[in-house]
């Protein structure tokens, strides 16, 4: 599986190191940062239909599976579209996603897409079996109804939440009739065993939010979970083992926040910031270098899942 620098944001461009390994083994270097403000944090159909048509120009599904990084987690909800090509790609074969991230990313949005959005888009496009999301640590499990969630996913049986921990010390999360257990009631090792078999295609497309991870193993946008780096590596070289991996996608690396699509569109995105993300800002030079290390070895986890 070749790799590809998507630049939505100025986060991937002082990774020299990463964007080296990367042209090395046949890579591609797609430079879309005049459309990265109006789709950072939610766009409408217009911007993604902008993003669509230059994926489709610079990196054609022919060329076959990739792995994408994207930059900050605010861009999300460029999955759907990096989804669809890895399934024309592959075949369009059914396929599952696993998603992780400290976030559910399930929440309904009218007139495109949000970054806390877009897993209802990628569950419901034809061929996806189900997108099963692992790790999430964030208060929006708790009561998801009252926060917008769309439930009508999980009493559809297009989505499963495995979190890290349940709300309230509880053993895993219940929710429309569902009841599925948290990591830390399972053990690391015994959910490592356990996820394979939540995935009922051959296919699988993996999406990472680094804000699944600790602070200390990565640096974002947004408040993160418990995840170390080592847990993460060793679940996606479980699926591997059992899985074909038709495509992947990263993002997570923080970066200094630009916002556009008009005035309004801009104030709203700023406003919603302030709210949702954390209001202190790492150092730039040290949220790259740790960004930039775990890129690296998820470039080379996934080099050998693929292999």
């Amino acid at each position: 599986m070749r790799a590809a620098l998507l630049h939505l944001d100025d986060a991937l461009g002082p990774q020299q190191s990463l964007r080296e390994r990367v042209m090395s083994a046949g890579g591609r270097d797609l430079d879309c940062h005049d459309l990265g403000p109006a789709l950072r944090l939610w766009s409408r159909p217009a911007a993604l239909d902008q993003l669509a048509a230059r994926l489709g120009e610079g990196l054609p599904a022919a060329e076959g599976p990739r792995l994408i990084f994207a930059g900050s987690g605010d861009f999300h909800h460029v999955t759907p579209l990096l989804l669809r090509r890895a399934c024309e790609a592959a075949g369009d074969p059914p396929v599952t996603v696993v998603h992780f991230d400290n976030h559910p990313d399930w929440v309904k949005f009218e007139n495109g897409m949000h970054c806390g959005s877009w897993v209802g888009r990628a569950a419901r496009l034809p061929g996806v079996a189900r997108v099963v999301t692992v790790g999430v640590c964030s208060p929006d499990i708790d009561r998801p109804r009252s926060k917008g969630a769309d439930l009508d996913l999980v009493i559809d049986d297009r989505v499963e939440l495995y979190p890290y921990h349940a709300p309230h010390g509880a053993p895993g999360l219940q929710l429309c009739g569902r009841d599925w257990p948290s990591i830390e009631s399972m053990g690391e090792a015994a959910f490592a065993d356990f996820l394979p078999s939540r995935i009922p295609t051959e296919a699988v497309y993996v999406t990472i939010d680094k804000d699944v991870l600790r602070p200390q193993d990565a640096s974002t946008n947004w408040d993160q979970g418990r995840t170390s780096e080592a847990f993460l590596t060793t679940l996606i070289g479980r699926i591997a083992d059992r899985h074909r991996l038709v495509g992947a996608d990263v993002v997570g690396d923080w970066s200094n926040a630009v916002y556009g699509g008009g005035l309004l569109p801009a104030l709203l995105k700023r406003g919603e910031a302030l709210l949702d993300q954390p209001w202190t800002h790492p150092d730039a030079h040290a949220a790259r270098r740790l960004n930039e290390a775990v890129n690296l070895r998820l470039f080379d986890v996934f080099s050998q899942a693929a292999a």
